[in-house]
């Protein structure tokens, strides 16, 4: 019986272990682009997590969706200095949608999201990723 006991208490604990582990967050988000906005313009995810984005354009223009690294701010305007600063983008032509997956940065903070079509970051088109 005793060993019985003790089973069940380690079968309870290492449940209760993996529970807390949490397994793989998902999150899925709806993302608008348009003439020149993300709706919403502050998107939060966890960290880590497998981010599903049903992406659409309903704008009259070709748009990007660019999340930049942490730390680091796009210039005008946006170019090839840009690209190694990237830590994610899809492409999006007018009046299409499509739906996208990446894994967000395990390290939590403030991201800059902007569109890199030519000359929509000079026009406005920015926002915030947040990794909680």
């Amino acid at each position: 019986m005793k060993k019985f006991s003790v089973m069940v208490l380690f079968v309870m604990v290492l449940s209760m272990a993996l529970s807390a582990c949490g397994g793989s967050k998902k999150v899925t988000l709806d993302v608008d682009m348009n003439e020149y906005a993300f709706i919403p313009s502050t998107i939060e995810v966890p960290a880590g997590a497998e981010v599903t984005v049903n992406l659409s354009n309903s704008g009259t223009l070709e748009h990007e969706m660019v999340i930049m690294l942490m730390g680091k701010e796009a210039t005008a305007p946006f170019d090839d200095d840009d690209e190694g600063n990237i830590f994610w983008e899809a492409e999006l032509e007018a009046g299409k949608s499509e739906t996208v997956t990446f894994t967000a940065p395990t390290e939590p903070g403030t991201y800059q999201l902007v569109c890199g079509t030519p000359a929509h970051l000079e026009l406005g088109m920015v926002g915030t990723f947040i990794v909680k």
